[in-house]
């Protein structure tokens, strides 16, 4: 089986709400799950259930879990050459953040927040730490950027963009051997009604991705949360230094490994035989 997760970044207090909207619809026609990482402050301006009744009705009905997407969605740093609102904060202020954005989006959707995706899918060990101490259950970043290297605080990273699932879910079938998980990301400016015209998706064309992956019989929808618990920390950490340690490897040795996927057993279950289609 195929393990697939989809996170949706950025919502917040000045969103597009008519997108989100949108979006949540195509979910429920569908009957598909999804984790959105909500920013938690927009400015100086906290998060109210007054905001995003939307967002908390969604909630509400169990289809979507709410993740923290850092604080205010700045970076720390604006001469950094890669932008983070975490990393090379001392770990004071990184918890004073986490904390408190934490407590506002639990007061707004009334539940506990499980995971956590920082902006700019960057991070340092002091989140890492951070977010572990506070007893979160996951982490989902970018594989490129850092690693939790915690025993107890899940890492569960971006393994492709949404437009890339129908690809993603065809490479996966040439590894039949070995269980992956497929962590798929969207925007807002990843669809044309944002208003950017050459945006690769519509609406209409969700709708029909969700459609199709329901069709798919050997495919498990999960919020990353759920997907969270298919494995312990420790075996999710291995997968992901797979993940990397593949990237690295010369070309020819990465063809015959997943581009797309986290592989929590031995890499040799992942080997695609030399021959089979592509």
């Amino acid at each position: 089986m195929i393990d697939v997760a989809i996170r949706f970044d950025d919502p917040s207090a000045v969103s597009d709400h008519a997108l989100e909207r949108g979006i949540l619809h195509a979910m429920a026609m569908h009957d598909v799950c999804a984790t959105f990482a909500v920013i938690p402050h927009a400015g100086q301006h906290a998060l109210s259930a007054d905001d995003v009744p939307h967002l908390v009705e969604a909630r509400q009905s169990g289809r979507m879990e709410i993740a923290q997407h850092g604080f205010n969605h700045e970076p720390c740093q604006a001469e950094a050459s890669l932008p983070s609102e975490f990393a090379g904060l001392d770990p004071a202020e990184q918890t004073k953040k986490i904390a408190a954005g934490r407590a506002t989006l639990g007061q707004v959707f009334g539940c506990a927040i499980p995971g956590f995706v920082p902006p700019f899918n960057t991070f340092d060990h002091i989140t890492a730490a951070v977010l572990s101490e506070q007893g979160f259950l996951y982490l989902s970043a970018g594989s490129e950027h850092g690693s939790a290297e915690s025993d107890r605080l899940t890492e569960l990273p971006r393994t492709c963009q949404l437009t890339e699932l129908r690809p993603a879910l065809a490479e996966a079938r040439r590894h039949p051997h070995g269980d992956l998980a497929i962590v798929a990301v969207m925007h807002h400016y990843d669809f044309q009604e944002s208003g950017r015209t050459d945006a690769p998706l519509t609406l209409e064309q969700l709708s029909d991705l969700f459609r199709w992956l329901r069709l798919q019989p050997d495919v498990r929808l999960h919020t990353l949360s759920r997907l969270a618990s298919r494995h312990d920390a420790n075996t999710w950490r291995k997968a992901v230094q797979r993940n990397r340690w593949v990237q690295r490897q010369h070309w020819r040795i990465r063809s015959v490994f997943p581009r797309y996927g986290l592989m929590p057993h031995a890499l040799f279950r992942y080997v695609r035989l030399t021959g089979t289609s592509t």
